[in-house]
C-alpha cells in the first residue's frame, strides 16, 4: 500500500492547531485525489516521488514573478501602477501530471478550506483553454475562496495556463487496477494502494462527489454487520460480491451481475445496503449513499459504471428501468464497453470502458421486464445477469437467521440501521493486504487466485454433470463471489468462520439454477417455450383452418355426435401456417399445426432460427418428414399439399406441443 493520504470530512481542533494557514510555498505529501476532495490523514508518509515545488519557481522564466505574487492570503496579480488585484485563496501546485502516453497533462493542485482542511485535486490542462468555469467551480466546492470579476478569472485562467512545477505525478482517468511503471496499482478517490517511482492520482474531466468514504472502524463494522451475515446466505453472498470486485482483473474474468428478485418488503434493499457497507457510502444516507438505481438510461447507467470500475456497483428497483432497454444494459454492464459515439467532425470517440460486477434488486426478474418492453430475453443475457430468488425459504424472506430479532423487519431495521453508521473500512482493508500479497509475485499470485476460484467452481458443479457451458461460466463467477468472501474472512475482515462464504455462494447457485429451471443451454428451452408461447398465443388468428376434403364415413359418425372442428367468426390476418382438425389415435380430436418458413422465424425470435429449429426436431417438438436427402442436409420441413393451396414446404408441430406448456423448462 502506498503513503499515499485518505481525506478526512469535518472540522478538527488539531489539524486546526498544528496546521499554518495555506501558502503558495507550501509543500505537499498528500495523496492524489479524484474528482472528490479530501484532506490530509495525519500520520500517514508521502508517496515516492511526490517532491513538489513552488509555481513561483518553476514557471516560465521571470513571467510569472513579474505578473503575479502568492501570498499566505491567497494570489495576486500585480497592477502598472504598483497595486495588486487579489483573485484567490492561497494554493500550491505539488506536481504536473501526465498519463502513460504522455498525454492527459494537468496540474496536482492543494489547498485549505475555511476550517483549514487540506484539500487536493488533479486539474486536466484541457479544462484550463478557456476561463477555467469548471475548474473554479470545483475550487469553490472544497472552500477556496474566488474573486468573481472578470479580470480576476482572466488572471486566473492565465496564471493557470503558465504555471509549472518540477514535481511529476502519473494520472489515471478512472478508479480500479493500473499497471504504472511496471507495478500494479489500485486507484480509489482520494487513495492509491501499491508502491511506484511516482505518485498516482486520480484525474477526471468532470467532478463527482466520492461515494468511497468511511465511517466508523473495522472492527466496529465486524461486529455490527459482518456478524449479522452469519447463517444468511444471501447477506454473506452480497458482502462477498463487494470483496469480489476486484478480483476480476486480477484473474481475467468479465464483469457480470446478479438481481435479488422477489416482492417488497423481503430484505432486499436491505442486503444491498449490506454490501455497499463493504466499500462506502455518505454522510447524510450512509451505505444507502453508495448504492445507485436502475432509474436512468442505458448512457446514463453506462457513465455510473465508470465510476465503479473493479468495485461493485449496486442497483436498487429494476423495476424502474425502460424495459426496451434493460438486456441492453445488461450486456453493456458485463461487456465493459460504452457505447460507440462519434465527434461532431465525425471521427469516432473513445468509448467509456470498464469491469465491475453488478449486484441489482428488483420485484420483477429480467425476463419479465424484457417482456414488458416487448424484448425476447437472450440466454446471453441471462448468464449475464442472473435472477436469484430472494426469498431464502426460511419464513423470513431474505434472512434465515435473525440474531436474536423479533422478527424479519427489526432484523432489517438494525442491519440498515448499522450500515447508516458503518461504511467504507473493510474495502480498503481488503484492498491492502491483496496489494501486499500481489506485489510479492504478482503472476504466481494472479494464477493462484485462478485455480482458486476454478476448484470452487468445479464443487458447485460436482453433483451436475450434465452442466451446458452456460451454466459453468455462471457457477464461475459464483466461484469467484465465494473466493472474495472466502480471503476476506482468511485476514479476518468479517468474523465469519471459513466456509461461510462458499456455503453463501453454493446456496445462491442452487436457487439460481432452479430458478432457471435447466442445466442445459438456455436456448434449448426458450426454444420450446417459444414455440409454445407463438401458438396459444396465435392459434386462432394466425392459423389458416385445413380444409379437407369430405370426410370418410367413419368421420361422418364421429362429426354427427359433435366432433366437428370449432368453427371462427374472423378472417385469418398475417398468416403463419395451418391447422388442421386431427383424430388422435386414442381417439379423441385436437388441432395439429403447420408453420410456414415465416412462420418459425417469427417464433424464434431473438434466437438463431437453424440452430433453434434444430433442438425442435431434437426434442421431438417439430415431426421430421420420411426420411430423405433434404433432411440428411439438415431441411426439417417438408412439402405438404394444402388443400386450394398447392404445394408448400412446412414445419409439422408434434400433436402434443401445447401439453406440457405450464411445466416449460425455465418458465416463471
Amino acid at each position: 500500500m502506498t503513503g499515499a493520504t485518505k481525506g478526512k470530512r469535518g472540522v478538527r481542533a488539531a489539524v486546526q492547531a498544528a496546521q499554518p494557514a495555506a501558502s503558495g510555498n507550501a509543500a505537499g505529501g498528500t495523496a492524489g485525489t479524484g474528482a472528490a476532495a479530501s484532506g490530509t490523514q495525519p500520520g500517514r508518509p508521502a508517496a515516492a516521488g511526490a517532491a513538489s515545488a513552488s509555481p513561483m519557481q518553476s514557471a516560465a522564466p521571470g513571467y510569472l514573478a513579474s505578473r503575479f505574487e502568492m501570498r499566505p492570503a491567497g494570489l495576486f496579480r500585480k497592477n502598472q501602477d504598483e497595486t495588486t488585484t487579489w483573485i484567490c485563496g492561497a494554493f500550491t501546485i505539488e506536481a504536473e501530471t501526465r498519463d502513460d502516453e504522455g498525454r492527459g497533462w494537468g496540474l496536482l493542485i492543494s489547498w485549505h478550506d475555511r476550517d483549514g482542511v487540506k484539500h487536493e485535486e488533479a486539474f486536466s490542462r484541457a479544462l484550463f483553454t478557456g476561463e477555467c468555469g469548471d475548474v473554479r467551480a470545483r475550487l469553490a466546492d472544497a472552500g477556496l475562496s474566488l474573486n468573481a470579476a472578470q479580470a480576476a478569472r482572466q488572471a486566473f485562467a492565465e496564471y493557470l495556463n503558465v504555471a509549472a512545477s518540477q514535481g511529476r505525478a502519473r494520472s489515471v482517468a478512472k478508479i480500479g487496477w493500473h499497471e504504472v511503471i511496471g507495478h500494479h496499482v489500485f486507484v480509489l478517490p482520494g487513495q492509491t494502494y501499491g508502491a511506484t517511482s511516482e505518485r498516482v492520482v486520480l484525474q477526471t474531466a468532470d467532478a463527482e462527489r466520492s461515494l468511497f468514504n468511511e465511517a466508523g472502524t473495522l472492527a466496529q463494522w465486524q461486529s455490527g454487520i459482518g456478524r449479522l451475515c452469519i447463517g444468511n446466505s444471501r447477506l454473506a453472498f452480497a458482502a462477498s460480491c463487494a470483496f469480489a470486485a476486484p478480483l476480476l482483473g486480477l484473474v481475467g474474468e468479465e464483469g457480470g451481475g446478479f438481481n435479488y428478485r422477489g416482492p417488497s418488503r423481503t430484505g432486499k434493499s436491505t442486503a444491498l445496503h449490506v454490501a455497499a457497507s463493504v466499500c462506502g457510502g455518505t454522510a447524510s444516507s450512509g451505505a444507502g449513499g453508495f448504492v445507485r438505481a436502475w432509474r436512468a438510461t442505458g448512457n446514463g447507467i453506462e457513465g455510473v459504471a465508470a465510476g465503479h470500475n473493479d468495485c461493485l456497483l449496486p442497483l436498487d428497483e429494476m423495476g424502474q428501468v425502460d424495459g426496451r432497454e434493460v438486456g441492453e444494459i445488461a450486456y453493456m454492464l458485463s461487456n465493459g464497453q460504452g457505447k460507440a459515439r462519434a465527434w461532431r467532425t465525425g471521427l469516432a470517440r473513445a468509448a467509456l470502458r470498464f469491469r465491475t460486477l453488478f449486484l441489482s434488486t428488483g420485484e420483477i426478474g429480467l425476463a419479465e421486464k424484457n417482456a414488458e418492453g416487448g424484448r425476447a430475453t437472450r440466454a446471453g443475457m441471462e448468464v449475464r445477469c442472473c435472477d436469484i430468488p430472494a426469498n431464502a425459504g426460511a419464513g423470513h424472506g431474505l434472512f434465515e437467521e435473525l440474531h436474536g430479532e423479533i422478527d424479519a423487519d427489526a432484523f432489517a431495521r438494525e442491519l440498515k440501521q448499522q450500515a447508516r453508521q458503518l461504511y467504507g473500512t473493510p474495502l480498503r482493508a481488503f484492498l491492502s493486504r491483496l496489494i501486499a500479497d500481489l506485489h510479492r509475485d504478482p503472476v504466481g499470485y494472479a494464477d493462484g487466485l485462478r485455480a482458486r476460484a476454478a476448484d470452487l467452481a468445479r464443487q458447485f458443479l460436482a453433483s451436475r454433470p450434465g452442466a451446458t457451458g452456460q451454466v459453468r461460466s455462471v457457477a464461475g463467477r459464483f466461484a469467484l463471489v465465494a473466493l472474495g468472501g472466502e480471503m476476506a474472512s482468511a485476514w479476518h475482515l468479517t468474523e465469519w468462520p471459513e466456509g461461510e462464504a462458499t456455503a453463501a455462494a453454493a446456496r445462491c447457485f442452487a436457487a439460481w439454477l432452479a430458478e432457471r429451471g435447466t442445466e442445459g443451454a438456455r436456448e434449448d428451452a426458450q426454444a420450446a417455450m417459444q414455440l409454445r408461447a407463438f401458438i396459444a398465443r396465435h392459434g386462432a388468428s394466425r392459423f389458416d383452418d385445413w380444409k379437407d376434403a369430405a370426410p370418410q364415413p367413419a368421420e361422418q359418425q364421429d362429426i354427427a355426435v359433435g366432433q366437428a372442428a370449432p368453427q371462427e367468426r374472423f378472417r385469418t390476418g398475417n398468416r403463419a401456417g395451418w391447422r388442421r382438425w386431427i383424430k388422435r389415435e386414442d381417439g379423441g380430436w385436437q388441432w395439429r399445426y403447420l408453420l410456414t418458413a415465416e412462420g418459425m422465424r417469427e417464433a424464434m425470435t431473438g434466437l438463431a432460427p437453424r440452430e433453434a429449429t434444430r433442438t425442435l426436431a431434437d426434442m421431438g417438438l417439430i415431426v421430421l418428414p420420411l426420411p430423405t436427402k433434404e433432411v440428411a442436409r439438415g431441411v426439417l420441413s417438408g412439402l405438404h399439399h394444402v388443400p386450394g393451396t398447392g404445394k408448400v414446404r412446412l414445419y409439422q408441430v408434434a400433436d402434443d406441443v401445447l401439453k406440457d406448456s405450464d411445466e416449460a423448462p425455465g418458465g416463471g
